[in-house]
């Protein structure tokens, strides 16, 4: 019996390193997160999304995002990601449709702000418009 469990839990570890060793998902680590985004931030601070072929690359690249993002922001990565696939599906034709849209978007901006303060921490890099200061206009008069 002791044989027979022992040789169980030697299976179970073999199948889970083959598995593992058989993964063509990328490391989940913080340098490959920071690559991944330094090289597509074009993308993701101006997505081309025209035409269903711009909503399913830039869904594309989130899903790649997600699957390599560190655990603390993942969950984050996960709720933009089904928005923008969300988002693929709206009819707007249908005020309902459209609500149920924007109602997702708008939960969502939590999950952005994160993913951007997280990622300028660790990466030192920023997603989305960085916010500008606009100096305001002083008016002189000639003499």
């Amino acid at each position: 019996m002791r044989n027979a469990v022992r040789n169980l839990v030697v299976l179970s570890a073999a199948v889970a390193f083959l598995s593992a060793c058989s993964d063509k998902t990328p490391p989940a680590t913080d340098a490959q997160y920071c690559t991944t985004v330094s090289g597509s931030l074009a993308q993701l601070n101006a997505p081309a999304i025209v035409d269903s072929i711009g909503i399913d690359e830039t869904a594309k690249l989130y899903r790649s995002i997600t699957s390599i993002a560190p655990l603390a922001v993942q969950k984050e990565w996960e709720t933009m990601t089904s928005t923008l696939e969300a988002a693929a599906s709206v009819d707007p034709k249908d005020p309902a449709s459209v609500q149920r849209i924007a109602d997702m978007a708008r939960s969502s901006q939590n999950a952005a702000e994160a993913i951007s303060d997280y990622t300028t921490r660790l990466c030192g890099i920023t997603i989305g418009t960085p916010t500008t200061t606009v100096h305001p206009v002083v008016e002189t008069v000639a003499p």
